[in-house]
């Protein structure tokens, strides 16, 4: 995909497209469609320059009940393998801090989180958390 937001309709029917083939489960496919589109949508609006052309590749595997995604992309690096700080459940979304909350979601649905540069390219990879078919 290109690295513009424009894209993400084009990743989330590639991902329900996706998800239908695999059969999964409405929450594996919701996590799925989660973990890309906010990490997807991250990268585009805070790891390049404006107007800053690039090809972000989004691979998505599942197999025996492990849905593996990979996303790449040459962006600047940006660790999201680190868990966020939680959330203060105290306060109203109202209330809450602009960001950060999007990533914190990533983090609860994945198993794992890895982050690696590779050269000039950030490799992502996640493994959900009890991903399953229907």
């Amino acid at each position: 995909m290109n690295n513009s937001l424009e894209e993400l309709t084009q990743v989330h029917a590639a991902l329900e497209n996706f998800a239908d083939t695999c059969g999964v489960t409405a929450e594996t496919r919701h996590a799925t469609i989660l973990i890309v589109e906010e990490l997807f949508a991250n990268a585009v609006r805070y790891g390049y320059d404006e107007d800053e052309a690039d090809t972000i590749v989004i691979s998505a595997h599942y197999q025996q009940g492990t849905m593996r995604l990979t996303i790449r992309d040459r962006a600047r690096p940006f660790d999201v393998s680190a868990p966020p700080r939680r959330p203060d459940e105290t306060l109203s979304l109202e209330d809450m801090e602009v960001g950060g909350l999007g990533l914190f979601l990533v983090h609860e649905f994945a198993q794992s989180i890895t982050q690696d540069r590779d050269g000039a390219t950030n490799v992502t990879e996640i493994v959900l958390k009890n991903a399953q078919a229907n």
